[in-house]
Protein backbone atom coordinates (compact mmCIF):
# COMPACT_ATOMS: atom_id res chain seq x y z
CA UNK A 1 0.00 0.00 0.00
CA UNK A 2 1.41 3.21 -0.65
CA UNK A 3 0.94 4.08 3.01
CA UNK A 4 3.06 1.53 3.71
CA UNK A 5 6.33 3.04 5.69
CA UNK A 6 8.91 0.06 4.47
CA UNK A 7 10.71 0.95 1.21
CA UNK A 8 8.83 -0.24 -1.66
CA UNK A 9 9.42 -3.46 -3.56
CA UNK A 10 6.55 -3.58 -6.01
CA UNK A 11 6.12 -1.02 -8.76
CA UNK A 12 2.18 -1.40 -7.75
CA UNK A 13 3.04 0.25 -4.43
CA UNK A 14 5.19 3.03 -5.77
CA UNK A 15 3.57 6.21 -6.16
CA UNK A 16 3.92 8.15 -9.71
CA UNK A 17 8.01 8.16 -10.26
CA UNK A 18 7.59 7.34 -13.75
CA UNK A 19 10.14 9.95 -15.18
CA UNK A 20 12.41 8.67 -12.77
CA UNK A 21 11.84 4.85 -13.07
CA UNK A 22 11.75 5.29 -16.67
CA UNK A 23 15.11 7.16 -16.84
CA UNK A 24 16.93 4.24 -14.54
CA UNK A 25 15.26 1.43 -16.58
CA UNK A 26 16.21 3.26 -20.37
CA UNK A 27 19.85 3.00 -18.70
CA UNK A 28 19.80 -0.16 -17.47
CA UNK A 29 18.47 -1.45 -20.89
CA UNK A 30 21.16 0.52 -22.36
CA UNK A 31 23.94 -1.13 -20.19
CA UNK A 32 24.95 2.00 -19.19
CA UNK A 33 27.92 1.37 -16.87
CA UNK A 34 27.20 3.99 -13.90
CA UNK A 35 24.19 5.35 -13.13
CA UNK A 36 23.85 7.82 -9.91
CA UNK A 37 21.04 8.73 -7.97
CA UNK A 38 20.72 11.89 -5.76
CA UNK A 39 18.08 13.51 -3.44
CA UNK A 40 17.51 14.56 0.05
CA UNK A 41 16.92 12.50 2.99
CA UNK A 42 13.37 10.57 2.80
CA UNK A 43 12.45 11.60 -1.01
CA UNK A 44 11.78 7.90 -1.97
CA UNK A 45 15.54 7.07 -3.24
CA UNK A 46 15.43 3.82 -2.07
CA UNK A 47 12.31 2.74 -2.84
CA UNK A 48 12.74 4.28 -6.39
CA UNK A 49 16.40 2.47 -6.96
CA UNK A 50 14.43 -1.39 -5.43
CA UNK A 51 11.49 -1.06 -8.00
CA UNK A 52 13.97 -0.62 -10.74
CA UNK A 53 16.09 -3.34 -10.16
CA UNK A 54 12.95 -5.73 -10.52
CA UNK A 55 13.67 -8.08 -13.01
CA UNK A 56 17.29 -7.62 -12.91
CA UNK A 57 20.62 -9.71 -11.53
CA UNK A 58 21.40 -7.08 -8.94
CA UNK A 59 22.84 -7.13 -5.29
CA UNK A 60 21.62 -3.49 -3.01
CA UNK A 61 23.87 -2.80 -0.02
CA UNK A 62 23.40 -0.04 2.11
CA UNK A 63 26.50 1.46 2.58
CA UNK A 64 26.33 3.54 5.48
CA UNK A 65 24.50 0.46 7.49
CA UNK A 66 27.88 -1.06 7.25
CA UNK A 67 29.90 2.28 8.12
CA UNK A 68 27.86 2.60 11.45
CA UNK A 69 28.41 -0.95 12.54
CA UNK A 70 32.14 -1.09 11.95
CA UNK A 71 32.67 2.40 11.73
CA UNK A 72 34.97 1.86 8.58
CA UNK A 73 34.46 0.61 4.95
CA UNK A 74 37.44 -1.60 4.70
CA UNK A 75 37.87 -4.23 1.39
CA UNK A 76 37.24 -7.35 3.57
CA UNK A 77 34.17 -6.46 5.56
CA UNK A 78 32.67 -4.68 1.69
CA UNK A 79 33.47 -7.60 0.10
CA UNK A 80 31.29 -10.13 3.32
CA UNK A 81 29.04 -7.56 2.85
CA UNK A 82 28.65 -8.40 -0.99
CA UNK A 83 28.66 -11.85 -0.52
CA UNK A 84 25.78 -11.69 2.18
CA UNK A 85 23.94 -9.81 -0.04
CA UNK A 86 24.44 -12.68 -2.63
CA UNK A 87 23.61 -15.64 0.04
CA UNK A 88 20.37 -13.31 0.64
CA UNK A 89 19.27 -13.62 -3.22
CA UNK A 90 20.44 -17.60 -3.51
CA UNK A 91 17.93 -18.29 -0.70
CA UNK A 92 15.01 -17.37 -2.80
CA UNK A 93 15.76 -20.46 -4.61
CA UNK A 94 15.74 -18.81 -8.26
CA UNK A 95 17.72 -21.09 -10.21
CA UNK A 96 19.77 -17.66 -12.07
CA UNK A 97 21.19 -16.88 -8.14
CA UNK A 98 21.81 -20.46 -7.32
CA UNK A 99 24.14 -21.02 -10.36
CA UNK A 100 26.21 -17.82 -9.68
CA UNK A 101 26.84 -19.56 -5.96
CA UNK A 102 28.62 -22.19 -8.06
CA UNK A 103 30.70 -19.23 -10.22
CA UNK A 104 31.24 -17.42 -7.11
CA UNK A 105 32.32 -20.59 -5.04
CA UNK A 106 35.31 -20.70 -7.49
CA UNK A 107 36.98 -18.32 -5.76
CA UNK A 108 40.05 -19.92 -3.83
CA UNK A 109 39.60 -19.67 -0.41
CA UNK A 110 35.65 -18.74 -0.27
CA UNK A 111 33.24 -21.09 0.11
CA UNK A 112 29.05 -20.29 0.38
CA UNK A 113 26.94 -22.46 2.07
CA UNK A 114 23.27 -22.52 2.98
CA UNK A 115 23.62 -20.99 6.56
CA UNK A 116 26.67 -18.34 5.77
CA UNK A 117 29.85 -17.14 4.03
CA UNK A 118 33.02 -18.89 5.31
CA UNK A 119 36.58 -17.21 4.20
CA UNK A 120 39.04 -19.33 4.95
CA UNK A 121 41.88 -18.23 7.30
CA UNK A 122 44.12 -16.30 6.04
CA UNK A 123 42.85 -16.12 2.58
CA UNK A 124 42.51 -12.25 1.04
CA UNK A 125 39.80 -12.08 -1.44
CA UNK A 126 40.11 -8.71 -3.12
CA UNK A 127 36.72 -6.98 -4.44
CA UNK A 128 38.40 -6.91 -7.72
CA UNK A 129 38.04 -10.55 -7.50
CA UNK A 130 34.58 -10.61 -7.14
CA UNK A 131 33.88 -8.30 -9.85
CA UNK A 132 36.25 -10.26 -11.75
CA UNK A 133 34.12 -13.47 -11.40
CA UNK A 134 30.45 -12.36 -11.98
CA UNK A 135 31.89 -10.58 -14.93
CA UNK A 136 32.38 -14.14 -16.21
CA UNK A 137 29.41 -15.29 -14.84
CA UNK A 138 27.82 -12.93 -17.06
CA UNK A 139 29.52 -13.68 -20.11
CA UNK A 140 28.79 -17.67 -20.08
CA UNK A 141 24.99 -16.49 -19.63
CA UNK A 142 24.53 -13.33 -21.39
CA UNK A 143 23.33 -11.23 -18.33
CA UNK A 144 24.33 -8.25 -16.86
CA UNK A 145 24.69 -7.98 -13.07
CA UNK A 146 23.98 -4.56 -11.26
CA UNK A 147 25.89 -3.70 -8.11
CA UNK A 148 23.55 -0.78 -6.03
CA UNK A 149 25.60 0.76 -3.44
CA UNK A 150 22.76 3.13 -1.58
CA UNK A 151 24.33 6.11 0.30
CA UNK A 152 27.55 5.48 -1.88
CA UNK A 153 29.38 8.71 0.01
CA UNK A 154 30.26 6.34 2.93
CA UNK A 155 33.04 4.35 0.66
CA UNK A 156 34.97 7.30 0.99
CA UNK A 157 35.75 6.10 4.77
CA UNK A 158 38.08 3.42 3.76
CA UNK A 159 41.90 3.34 3.06
CA UNK A 160 40.50 1.74 -0.37
CA UNK A 161 40.20 3.52 -3.63
CA UNK A 162 36.70 2.29 -4.34
CA UNK A 163 36.16 5.32 -6.96
CA UNK A 164 39.28 3.64 -8.96
CA UNK A 165 37.79 0.48 -8.49
CA UNK A 166 34.79 1.27 -9.77
CA UNK A 167 36.86 3.26 -12.71
CA UNK A 168 38.73 0.18 -13.79
CA UNK A 169 35.65 -2.20 -13.48
CA UNK A 170 33.87 0.08 -15.95
CA UNK A 171 36.83 0.23 -18.37
CA UNK A 172 37.66 -3.84 -18.08
CA UNK A 173 34.13 -5.65 -17.29
CA UNK A 174 31.68 -5.07 -19.98
CA UNK A 175 29.06 -6.79 -18.67
CA UNK A 176 28.48 -4.91 -14.86
CA UNK A 177 26.61 -1.98 -14.10
CA UNK A 178 27.19 0.28 -10.32
CA UNK A 179 24.44 2.09 -9.20
CA UNK A 180 25.37 4.33 -6.77
CA UNK A 181 22.75 6.90 -4.91
CA UNK A 182 23.38 9.16 -2.06
CA UNK A 183 21.09 11.68 0.50
CA UNK A 184 24.40 13.71 1.14
CA UNK A 185 24.34 14.95 -2.61
CA UNK A 186 27.71 17.24 -2.34
CA UNK A 187 29.43 14.69 -0.54
CA UNK A 188 28.52 11.63 -3.34
CA UNK A 189 29.37 14.33 -5.73
CA UNK A 190 33.14 15.12 -4.05
CA UNK A 191 33.79 11.52 -3.59
CA UNK A 192 33.27 10.63 -7.02
CA UNK A 193 35.15 13.70 -8.42
CA UNK A 194 34.17 13.17 -11.97
CA UNK A 195 34.73 17.25 -12.64
CA UNK A 196 38.64 15.98 -11.48
CA UNK A 197 41.24 15.83 -13.89
CA UNK A 198 43.64 13.43 -12.22
CA UNK A 199 40.77 11.69 -10.86
CA UNK A 200 39.55 8.04 -11.53
CA UNK A 201 36.55 8.50 -12.71
CA UNK A 202 36.99 11.71 -14.34
CA UNK A 203 35.53 11.97 -17.80
CA UNK A 204 33.84 9.13 -18.01
CA UNK A 205 29.80 9.36 -18.61
CA UNK A 206 27.46 8.12 -15.62
CA UNK A 207 23.51 9.16 -16.01
CA UNK A 208 22.66 10.89 -13.32
CA UNK A 209 18.89 11.39 -11.92
CA UNK A 210 17.71 13.18 -9.49
CA UNK A 211 14.61 12.18 -6.95
CA UNK A 212 12.95 15.31 -6.02
CA UNK A 213 10.09 16.43 -3.56
CA UNK A 214 6.43 15.91 -5.16
CA UNK A 215 4.68 19.10 -6.05
CA UNK A 216 1.68 20.25 -4.19
CA UNK A 217 -0.90 18.49 -6.53
CA UNK A 218 1.36 15.45 -6.56
CA UNK A 219 1.21 15.39 -2.86
CA UNK A 220 -2.31 15.88 -2.65
CA UNK A 221 -2.82 12.59 -5.39
CA UNK A 222 -0.53 10.68 -3.14
CA UNK A 223 -2.30 11.49 0.10
CA UNK A 224 -6.03 11.30 -1.16
CA UNK A 225 -5.00 7.28 -3.52
CA UNK A 226 -3.32 6.39 -0.41
CA UNK A 227 -6.92 7.35 2.03
CA UNK A 228 -8.85 5.54 -0.91
CA UNK A 229 -6.83 2.15 -0.93
CA UNK A 230 -7.80 1.91 2.67
CA UNK A 231 -11.36 3.03 2.27
CA UNK A 232 -11.13 6.25 4.62
CA UNK A 233 -12.14 9.77 3.04
CA UNK A 234 -9.93 12.73 4.23
CA UNK A 235 -10.94 16.18 4.74
CA UNK A 236 -9.65 18.53 1.90
CA UNK A 237 -8.84 21.12 5.12
CA UNK A 238 -6.77 18.26 6.55
CA UNK A 239 -5.39 17.34 3.50
CA UNK A 240 -3.84 20.68 2.85
CA UNK A 241 -2.58 21.50 5.89
CA UNK A 242 -0.50 18.37 4.95
CA UNK A 243 0.74 19.14 2.06
CA UNK A 244 1.56 22.73 3.47
CA UNK A 245 3.00 21.32 6.33
CA UNK A 246 5.23 18.57 4.94
CA UNK A 247 6.64 20.20 1.35
CA UNK A 248 6.20 17.23 -0.43
CA UNK A 249 9.25 15.38 1.59
CA UNK A 250 7.54 11.73 0.06
CA UNK A 251 9.04 9.90 3.59
CA UNK A 252 7.09 12.43 5.75
CA UNK A 253 3.88 12.27 3.68
CA UNK A 254 4.07 8.56 4.00
CA UNK A 255 4.17 8.61 8.02
CA UNK A 256 1.29 10.85 8.60
CA UNK A 257 -0.80 8.76 5.95
CA UNK A 258 0.34 5.59 8.37
CA UNK A 259 -0.03 7.51 11.66
CA UNK A 260 -3.60 8.65 10.27
CA UNK A 261 -5.07 5.88 8.46
CA UNK A 262 -3.77 2.40 9.95
CA UNK A 263 -2.69 3.70 12.93
CA UNK A 264 -6.31 5.83 13.36
CA UNK A 265 -4.68 8.81 14.90
CA UNK A 266 -6.77 12.23 14.83
CA UNK A 267 -5.43 14.35 11.96
CA UNK A 268 -3.82 16.89 14.22
CA UNK A 269 -2.53 14.23 16.81
CA UNK A 270 -0.96 12.37 13.83
CA UNK A 271 0.79 15.38 11.96
CA UNK A 272 1.85 16.19 15.13
CA UNK A 273 3.35 12.48 15.46
CA UNK A 274 5.01 13.58 12.37
CA UNK A 275 6.73 15.98 13.83
CA UNK A 276 7.36 14.26 17.19
CA UNK A 277 9.37 11.49 15.32
CA UNK A 278 10.73 12.95 12.60
CA UNK A 279 12.71 14.94 14.84
CA UNK A 280 14.23 12.53 16.80
CA UNK A 281 15.50 10.58 13.86
CA UNK A 282 16.92 13.62 12.05
CA UNK A 283 18.31 15.31 15.40
CA UNK A 284 20.44 11.84 16.11
CA UNK A 285 21.14 11.91 12.04
CA UNK A 286 22.32 15.75 12.30
CA UNK A 287 24.33 15.36 15.38
CA UNK A 288 26.90 13.14 13.70
CA UNK A 289 27.70 15.77 11.74
CA UNK A 290 27.84 18.76 13.80
CA UNK A 291 29.22 17.65 16.43
CA UNK A 292 33.08 19.46 15.69
CA UNK A 293 31.11 22.36 16.10
CA UNK A 294 27.59 22.11 17.81
CA UNK A 295 26.38 25.25 18.65
CA UNK A 296 28.00 27.11 15.86
CA UNK A 297 26.01 24.67 13.50
CA UNK A 298 22.72 24.39 15.21
CA UNK A 299 23.29 28.63 15.10
CA UNK A 300 23.66 28.69 11.61
CA UNK A 301 20.32 26.26 11.50
CA UNK A 302 18.32 27.89 13.75
CA UNK A 303 19.13 31.41 11.93
CA UNK A 304 17.57 30.08 8.52
CA UNK A 305 14.80 28.51 10.30
CA UNK A 306 14.04 32.01 11.97
CA UNK A 307 13.56 33.07 8.55
CA UNK A 308 17.73 34.55 8.50
CA UNK A 309 18.46 33.83 4.80
CA UNK A 310 21.15 35.97 3.45
CA UNK A 311 24.86 35.53 4.22
CA UNK A 312 24.85 38.62 6.13
CA UNK A 313 21.65 37.97 8.42
CA UNK A 314 23.15 34.44 9.40
CA UNK A 315 26.42 35.68 10.45
CA UNK A 316 24.87 38.24 12.52
CA UNK A 317 22.34 35.75 13.89
CA UNK A 318 25.76 33.29 14.76
CA UNK A 319 28.08 36.54 16.14
CA UNK A 320 25.13 37.58 18.87
CA UNK A 321 24.57 33.69 19.61
CA UNK A 322 27.91 32.02 19.77
CA UNK A 323 30.68 35.16 19.62
CA UNK A 324 32.70 36.35 16.70
CA UNK A 325 33.12 33.91 13.99
CA UNK A 326 35.32 34.93 11.21
CA UNK A 327 34.17 34.79 7.30
CA UNK A 328 36.30 32.07 5.76
CA UNK A 329 34.93 29.75 9.37
CA UNK A 330 31.09 30.77 8.72
CA UNK A 331 31.95 29.63 4.76
CA UNK A 332 33.21 26.71 5.54
CA UNK A 333 30.49 25.72 8.34
CA UNK A 334 27.82 26.82 5.14
CA UNK A 335 29.54 24.73 2.95
CA UNK A 336 29.33 21.82 5.23
CA UNK A 337 25.98 21.70 5.79
CA UNK A 338 25.05 22.41 1.70
CA UNK A 339 27.31 18.78 1.23
CA UNK A 340 25.08 17.09 3.67
CA UNK A 341 22.22 18.11 2.36
CA UNK A 342 20.51 20.22 5.57
CA UNK A 343 20.99 23.12 3.88
CA UNK A 344 20.04 24.22 -0.21
CA UNK A 345 21.24 27.85 -1.31
CA UNK A 346 18.60 29.16 -4.14
CA UNK A 347 19.41 32.89 -5.52
CA UNK A 348 22.12 33.82 -2.63
CA UNK A 349 19.33 32.65 0.19
CA UNK A 350 19.80 29.43 2.15
CA UNK A 351 16.75 27.60 3.30
CA UNK A 352 16.17 24.39 5.16
CA UNK A 353 15.24 21.75 2.05
CA UNK A 354 13.25 19.46 5.18
CA UNK A 355 10.64 21.20 7.50
CA UNK A 356 10.84 18.03 10.06
CA UNK A 357 14.49 19.36 10.23
CA UNK A 358 13.07 22.97 10.51
CA UNK A 359 11.23 22.03 13.19
CA UNK A 360 13.59 20.07 15.24
CA UNK A 361 16.50 22.92 15.05
CA UNK A 362 13.89 25.43 16.16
Amino acid sequence: MYFDINPKERREDLFDRERELGDIAEALNLGERLIVVYGVRRIGKTSVIRVSLRGFPHVLLDVRQLYFSENNVSMPLLVKYILEGFRARMKTGERLYLSLRDAIGRIRGLKIGDIGIEIEPGAKISLTDVLSRVDEWCEERGERFIFAFDEAQYLRFSNTRYDGIIAWAIENLRNLSFLLSGSEVGVLKEFLKVDKPRAPLYGRYMREIYVDRFPDETGRDFLYAGFRELGIEPSPGEVEEVVDSLDGIVGWLTLYGYMRAVRGFPHKDALDKVFEEGSKLVLEELDKVISPSRKRYLAILKAVAHGSSSWSDIKAYVTVKTGFISDSRLNELLKNLLRYGYLEKRDNEYRIPDPVVRRAVM
